[in-house]
């Protein structure tokens, strides 16, 4: 029984909405000025109406594969678009269905180091994986509640994300987050995180806090990860070695900064008219935002082993740069204001695109990184 309940909620709110050791050297960095590096867009795909191949229903993830080349998971398609690194368009992984390679509600994309490609699809309770060459491998289902959540790839066969556990068996449910690197076992290869907060299923703002909206995370090539908790009050990004060994811990004193009163209202909007429109039940949908932007909204890894730091206080997106350390390198910006981007960071390069676009329909923007960064 308790195994049911805990399916049908995770599940639902899932598909519908969207170690030991030495303790790490703190790196504290007072906000000062420093050279602003400015970011360009190398080209975009994505149009509102015309070739097919370019129009998205919904981005839900990006990421590339091991040869460079973008997948763009559509989740109003229910598939992946490939595209080569110079954007033209190759083919489409997966369709929507419950046959073998079909997905039914994908939520993230990632493209693993040893060429396989993993589909988070909670409605299939599974990763829905593909080989290198995007033929159908196998569903990977280890994990009662789902896969990991904000999957991305670390070393070889490995990926990292968030498992969600619930215990519905004391006075005040709780929901257990366990932030962890996998392979071939549902048991962690390396734990990083683990904690518990509240289960309020009546609570729609919290429920997705908790779940949806809780960290952003990163691996490289290496083996290493990083992790940042959601945030509007603390900027901090914590970093480990393979072996789970701590390497880093970045704070960074930078001021809160509110959300105008129609970004809290686009927000509004948005979220209730998506859960809506894909038909969510059992739950009130009534979001209620945060009044201050998230400090940090995205991480990755360049091919140079740079670390880096996407902050959500900016419309007009910054990143700071640090190395392997966590020292500082410098800043960057993208000229281009928006109150709803998302960004994927990896050794090929940086892609953004943003959820809710003024002009009603989504773009790709592949953008380049910085001479000698």
């Amino acid at each position: 029984m308790k195994f049911q309940i805990i399916c049908t909620l995770c599940g639902m709110l899932i598909a519908l909405v969207s170690g030991c050791g030495d303790e790490p050297e703190v790196v504290v960095i007072a906000e000062q000025p420093d050279e602003m590096i400015e970011l360009s867009i190398h080209f975009s795909i994505g149009v509102e109406m015309g070739d097919s191949t370019e129009v998205f229903g919904s981005i839900t993830d990006v990421c590339h594969d091991t040869a460079g080349q973008i997948l763009v998971l559509d989740q109003t398609l229910c598939g992946v678009k490939v595209f080569s690194d110079d954007g033209e368009y190759i083919c489409q992984i997966g369709r929507n269905g419950s046959g073998p390679g079909e997905m039914l509600m994908p939520l993230y994309v990632a493209g693993l180091n040893d060429g396989r490609i993993l589909v988070h699809d909670p409605m299939n309770n599974a990763f829905i994986s593909y080989d290198s060459t995007f033929s159908y491998l196998e569903n990977i289902s280890l994990w009662s509640n789902g896969p990991p959540l904000e999957t991305c790839a670390v070393a070889g066969s490995s990926y990292a994300g968030v498992v969600l556990e619930f215990d519905m068996e004391t006075d005040q449910p709780m929901i257990i987050r366990t932030l962890a690197t996998y392979s071939v076992n549902r048991e962690p290869d390396v734990l990083y995180y683990e904690d518990e907060v509240p289960f309020d299923f009546a609570d729609f703002t919290s429920v997705l806090s908790s779940m949806m909206f809780s960290f952003s995370l990163t691996g490289d090539n290496q083996g290493r990860f990083f992790y940042s908790p959601t945030s509007s009050e603390t900027y901090e990004v914590f970093a480990f070695n393979a072996d789970g060994s701590d390497l880093f811990h970045i704070t960074r004193d930078i001021p809160r900064v509110e959300k105008t009163a129609q970004e809290m209202e686009d927000e509004i909007m948005y979220v209730e008219s998506w859960a809506n429109r894909i038909g969510m039940q059992g739950v009130v949908i009534e979001w209620e935002p945060n009044p201050y932007r998230t400090f940090i909204k995205a991480l990755g890894v360049d091919g140079s082993g740079h670390l880096w730091v996407a902050r959500g206080t900016e419309l007009k997106p910054v990143f700071d740069v640090y190395d392997i350390s966590g020292a500082h390198l410098f800043t960057a910006r993208l000229p281009v204001e928006s109150g709803s981007w998302k960004f994927h960071i990896d050794s090929y390069g940086i892609i953004g695109w943003e959820e809710d676009p003024p002009d009603g329909f989504q773009k790709l923007y592949i953008i380049d990184f910085p001479v000698n960064s």
